[in-house]
């Protein structure tokens, strides 16, 4: 087990099962698939990018949903994890790296 709790042999779930990180319990009628797919692969890319920091073993992006059944990221990590995305962004921030700095697809507009 790691520092966030998980099982390096536990596969994610392949969809929504029950309640998942806070989203509460499924509502019949509601399409929570679709959203839960999206938020999966948004977290899939944070987490690419801890690892390149770093951070993969003290900070990790799951995906949940809402109650309206929108796709929900969850960022867990510890402490120190914290502190230490923390200090990243800080320093993008200290040199100048902002939202007006991305593109559409939110990566940098430099990296293509």
């Amino acid at each position: 087990m790691d520092e966030l709790g998980r099982d390096d042999d536990e596969p994610e779930p392949a969809e929504p099962v029950g309640s998942f990180l806070g989203g509460g319990p499924m509502l019949p009628g509601v399409d929570y698939n679709r959203a839960w797919r999206e938020a999966r692969a948004a977290a899939g890319e944070l987490n690419r990018v801890f690892a390149c920091f770093g951070l993969g073993g003290v900070v990790r992006a799951q995906a949940g949903w809402a109650d309206d059944g929108s796709g929900l990221v969850h960022l867990r990590g510890t402490v120190e994890g914290a502190r230490t995305l923390a200090a990243v962004l800080d320093q993008m921030v200290s040199r100048g790296v902002g939202p007006d700095d991305l593109g559409p697809s939110g990566r940098s507009a430099a990296s293509g």
